[in-house]
């Protein structure tokens, strides 16, 4: 999964076009002014159209979104404040149920609840897998894109930890996993031989995409409604 610690210049900038301009051609100190060429591509040549053909699941579905909601272009430090608040509010909401379902103490949960916001000083984000359309949590959806997530690794776990379905998949594997809408559970054994458990959390927190050059676009929703949006720089985000 491609990290995306990356910074970014500006919060709350405009939605704009940001194409990166190619340098001039020569210009020889002899020759007459009105024999030099008018546009920086004569006829066309050099023009970069690569940014155009970058982000097209994405642009698909900014282009749905602009008619009826607004997108806020953020850098790096307003989108990783508001993931955690879109984090928090998703374990509040779907993490700690789905934790107590699997015969959780209120004590474990609130242990768990107390690692998870030390590791959100340094908040880990990720692209992930293709979103399937099952866990689209927008009013639109559009494949090709991938599931942006804040995750929380090696949690640990007391050994009591764990109900009968669990038991039986770490019997043979070592491993229990489930994910439900927004949140995914990951159970592991430390160690062979050892009843002591480790738990990773993934909370779908955005929408992204990734282009070959591993640079990356990342959507999510406010609270008031409106989107927004991250890209890392010198990305066309014309959309």
């Amino acid at each position: 999964m491609a990290d995306l610690k990356v910074g970014g210049p500006r919060a709350y900038q405009p939605y704009r076009e940001v194409e990166a301009v190619p340098a001039y051609p020569n210009i020889n100190p002899q020759q007459p002014h009105e024999r030099y060429p008018v546009s920086p591509y004569p006829d066309g040549a050099g023009r970069d159209d690569q940014p155009r053909r970058r982000f097209r699941a994405m642009r698909r579905l900014i282009d749905e979104l602009k008619k009826t909601s607004t997108i806020s272009r953020v850098d790096y430090q307003t989108a990783e404040a508001e993931l955690r608040e879109v984090g928090s509010t998703i374990a509040e909401q779907e993490l700690v149920p789905l934790l107590l379902a699997h015969k959780m103490t209120i004590a474990e949960v609130e242990s768990l609840f107390l690692s998870m916001r030390q590791q959100l000083a340094q908040p880990d984000l990720r692209t992930g897998a293709s979103l399937p359309e099952e866990r689209n949590f927008l009013p639109v959806f559009v494949p090709g894109l991938l599931e942006g997530l804040l995750c929380f690794q090696q949690l640990t776990l007391p050994p009591a930890v764990g109900n009968a379905q669990i038991a039986q998949f770490l019997g043979d594997e070592g491993l229990y996993s489930t994910i439900d809408h927004r949140v995914g559970l990951e159970i592991i054994k430390t160690s062979e031989g050892s009843d002591a458990l480790s738990l990773n959390i993934r909370l779908l927190v955005a929408i992204g995409e990734v282009d070959d050059a591993g640079r990356r676009v990342l959507l999510y929703q406010r609270p008031d409604g409106s989107y927004g949006l991250y890209a890392d720089k010198h990305i066309d985000l014309s959309i």
